[in-house]
């Protein structure tokens, strides 16, 4: 009989957290993963770009940028390839691109906030 149970718990427990796992609650990613393509793109604009007033053809440059940026990580996450290593690269090369966009005067500030905003998710 407690056995039974235990297996019956287990499942149960199974059933709960399997859903939420796919729905993106199982990795810690702050509610990026219910954030649609666009909201994400704002998102981290919102961050990277914070008292930078860009230019209509720097913001559209920007979010094409960006966007490349993450479907190279989902292509990576789904071929199994992504390590912290492989992500810190493409960040600074997305990094690099979009201070190439800017003015000597909007990189300072960009560089100000990277370095303002944390280098690694999680715990911290």
């Amino acid at each position: 009989m407690k056995h039974s149970l235990r297996i019956l718990a287990a499942a149960a427990a199974l059933a709960v957290a399997t859903p939420a796992f796919a729905q993106g609650g199982g990795g810690g990613g702050g509610g990026m993963g219910q954030m649609s393509p666009e909201q994400m793109i704002a998102r981290q604009k919102e961050r990277m770009f914070a008292g930078i007033t860009l230019t209509a053809e720097q913001s559209a440059k920007a979010d094409t940028v960006i966007m490349n940026g993450m479907k190279q990580m989902m292509e990576m996450r789904q071929s199994g390839g992504m390590n912290r290593e492989a992500m810190q690269e493409m960040n600074t090369k997305r990094n690099e691109a979009l201070k190439a966009l800017l003015t000597d005067e909007q990189k300072k500030k960009f560089e100000e906030n990277l370095a303002a905003m944390p280098q690694r998710r999680g715990g911290q």
